[in-house]
């Protein structure tokens, strides 16, 4: 078997919620070869968030999404930002980011063990600042692919070892808004017909031969849009095709549709094209009409179990969507993340986007979420 970065889930845990998980292991004793995971949108340091929090502990920000994040065995998101620290200037406006390196320590307090980093921030610090963002993502042993510091770790596959189950990981983007040094820094596939797209096919063959299962993160697809572009039907359906097991897409900053797709040979593959944001905080997106600002605020987190056959093959199993609000009040203060089936219209009305948007109610959330993932044949928590 050839070697790749391989991250242990042992090695991954929480500390805010490893109370909470221990208890959770104690009623259920952990399965062999079944493993649940999560898998979340965009984590995006922006002004309004770093102000509030600065270089410290998010505390309860994330509390809410306990119930799902503590009984999991691996969560996976897709960092947006630059994690460098204050070396190498702080900043969360204008399309070039850089985030505290207090961030690494907030994800591992949060169970988020894993994190993708091929996105079109991945360079706003250039090279230097990738290597120090994933120096603070080593020193919390938070897995990551998608840019690397070696042409040798581009060439290799990261690997999470869950319960038995090893799981290939492979992370792609359209772009990056600053440009890269070298061509092996960040994997780009460009569009749907680039030669680079043949790349990540062969990433994911190599993914397919050295693990049993294979999750594909893609960042792609139009800003501010429920519609699919032409890279993520294409493409969707090609991965499909080679039979990968999961797709997961951010970077539309909305939650766009869910669909199992049928590939070749009837194999089927569970594709998340867009799950919103995780952490974002702007009540007033200039590039977006009024529906879209509001839905900057609503995300989705996912959960599907993998489970291992005696034959060896993984079946991906019982999938759910948990939207989820991104709640923050007058001038950014006051943030939190509620399930959506939590959130009320008092608090709605409290949002900061609310006095921008008469939409911006609870009822409306819901109209809207339903609206996108109701086709998708993948249960809603509401």
């Amino acid at each position: 078997m050839a070697g790749g970065s391989i991250w242990s889930v042992s090695a991954l845990s929480s500390s805010l919620f490893l109370k909470e998980k221990q208890a959770v292991e104690k009623k259920e004793e952990i399965s062999k070869d079944r493993a649940l995971i999560t898998v979340t949108g965009d984590i995006l340091i922006e002004d309004g968030f770093q102000n509030a929090f600065g270089n410290e502990s998010w505390g309860a920000y994330m509390k809410d999404l306990a119930p799902w994040f503590s009984k999991d065995d691996l969560t996976l998101a897709n960092l947006e930002v630059p994690i460098a620290g204050e070396e190498f200037g702080l900043a969360g406006a204008d399309y070039c980011f850089n985030a505290p390196s207090q961030t690494a320590k907030n994800l591992v307090d949060n169970s988020i063990e894993y994190v993708t980093l091929a996105n079109n921030h991945a360079m706003d610090r250039g090279a230097e600042g990738l290597k120090k963002t994933i120096q603070n993502l080593d020193a919390q042993k938070i897995g990551h692919t998608g840019a690397f510091l070696s042409e040798e770790a581009r060439n290799s596959i990261s690997y999470v070892d869950v319960n038995g189950i090893r799981v290939g990981i492979v992370s792609w983007t359209f772009a990056t808004n600053q440009p890269v040094d070298t061509s092996w820094r960040v994997n780009i596939f460009g569009s749907a017909y680039d030669p680079q797209v043949s790349v990540l096919m062969e990433d994911v063959a190599r993914a397919q031969e050295e693990s049993d299962c294979v999750i594909v993160c893609m960042h792609w697809g139009t800003e501010f849009t429920y519609e699919l572009n032409a890279a993520q039907t294409i493409l969707s359906k090609q991965l499909a095709d080679a039979g990968v097991d999961v797709i997961v897409g951010n970077h539309p900053h909305t939650i766009q549709p869910a669909s199992w797709i049928e590939g070749q040979n009837g194999h089927k593959t569970l594709c998340f094209y867009s799950l919103g944001n995780l952490v974002s905080s702007a009540y007033l997106v200039d590039r977006a009409d009024e529906v879209f600002q509001n839905m900057y605020e609503v995300g989705s987190i996912a959960q599907f179990t993998l489970k291992k056959k005696e034959d060896g093959v993984v079946e991906v199993l019982d999938p759910c969507l948990i939207p989820i609000v991104n709640h923050f009040e007058g001038e950014y203060t006051n943030f939190h993340i509620y399930p959506l089936k939590a959130y009320t219209e008092e608090l709605a009305v409290s949002h900061s986007q609310r006095q921008y948007s008469e939409l911006f109610s609870k009822a409306w959330l819901d109209e809207q979420v339903r609206f996108v993932f109701e086709g998708s044949k993948i249960p809603i928590l509401d």
